[in-house]
């Protein structure tokens, strides 16, 4: 088969659907430029999360009162965000930001680079309103590559330095979790965040050499294997540290023999969240309807003190004018992973 472009609409935004034999991309370029589906076709398997409520328009479906700071939960649906210029809402140097940043909610502009019967690539950019950055995105997929090169970056377009987190916010869902996954990755430690629900699974404020951790009780567990569907509930966040400069992770389905891998910059995406939420919270944001395992790359693990992490050079520095770029792959594959590509 050849690349294949299309568009489509999705509740009024605009959305590209990359396509070429082995898999089917969409881009919601009208919200975030999340990518909403990454379908590997052979199975007819969408790796990511999508929760009940489904994708949204934020200029047609609101509440009573907007001026909150938890729009990101108000539209999450699952899928792949990128998140930018921070995570925690907090008000920068006058600048109120909520959860998750200023990019994932808004349109970004896209710009159709090449379309030919081998390959396909899309531009997708934005300038978020309230911080002065400029992010730029471009996504390409080629004939009989079951692999998605996605190429970013982020450009200090002020006149001063500017401080940010960055963040891939990569979710994955039902039902490619439902017998259970297993997790590969070069990180060397994992460690457990404070600020989570009594619900949680690994005991608290301790640092583990991955993949042994200890659960809540004190026993022993291996952190890599993740129980199948109905097993137990529980919500936990967790960050995979110890990078090289090429880091890279895998989530297999091993009953099904399929999984999802990625790889990355690991001297610049330092911190790999390990977010779970297997139906444990009951109240806002996911009322009891969420499942999914996360595996997001991160400039900086999350805080609940940003201006104290700021201060103590714990985020990405912009100075002014400066430009950051990175790649990453995202590809899905049966029995082995080529962490190579």
């Amino acid at each position: 088969m050849s690349c294949l472009l299309s568009e489509i609409k999705i509740d009024g935004l605009r959305a590209i659907m990359l396509e070429n034999e082995w898999l089917r991309v969409g881009v919601l370029v009208d919200r975030g430029s999340d990518i909403f589906e990454f379908t590997y076709k052979p199975k007819n398997l969408d790796f990511l999360l999508r929760l009940p409520k489904g994708i949204r328009n934020p200029q047609t479906h609101f509440s009573q009162i907007r001026n909150t700071k938890s729009q990101f939960e108000d539209y999450y649906y699952g899928g792949w965000q990128v998140c930018l210029p921070n995570s925690p809402a907090f008000n920068y140097r006058g600048a109120e930001l909520g959860q998750h940043g200023e990019v994932a909610l808004i349109p970004w502009e896209v710009e159709i680079t090449e379309q030919t019967p081998d390959k396909m690539s899309i531009k997708c950019s934005v300038s978020p309103l309230r911080v002065p950055i400029r992010v730029e995105r471009v996504l390409t997929l080629e004939k009989n590559a079951t692999t998605l090169q996605i190429e970013e970056s982020v450009h200090n377009a002020s006149a001063t330095h500017l401080d940010i987190m960055w963040g891939q916010h990569i979710a994955f869902g039902l039902p490619f979790l439902e017998d259970g996954v297993v997790i590969d990755t070069n990180a060397i430690t994992m460690e457990t965040e404070l600020a989570m629900p009594d619900r949680h699974l690994f005991k608290r404020g301790e640092v583990y050499q991955w993949p042994v951790a200890k659960s809540k009780e004190g026993s022993v567990i291996a952190a890599n294997k993740v129980s199948k569907l109905g097993a137990d509930e529980y919500s936990d966040l967790c960050y995979l540290k110890g990078y090289d400069e090429k880091a890279f992770y895998i989530i297999k389905n091993e009953a099904k023999n399929v999984g999802f891998g990625l790889t990355w910059e690991g001297n610049l995406f330092k911190d790999l969240w390990f977010w779970q939420e297997r139906y444990a919270t009951k109240d806002f944001p996911w009322w009891g309807q969420c499942y999914t395992v996360a595996l997001e790359p991160w400039t900086s693990k999350w805080t609940n003190e940003p201006q104290k992490a700021i201060d103590n050079n714990q985020w990405l520095r912009l100075e002014a004018g400066e430009k950051r770029k990175t790649k990453f792959s995202a590809s899905a594959f049966e029995d082995k992973f080529n962490n190579k590509e």
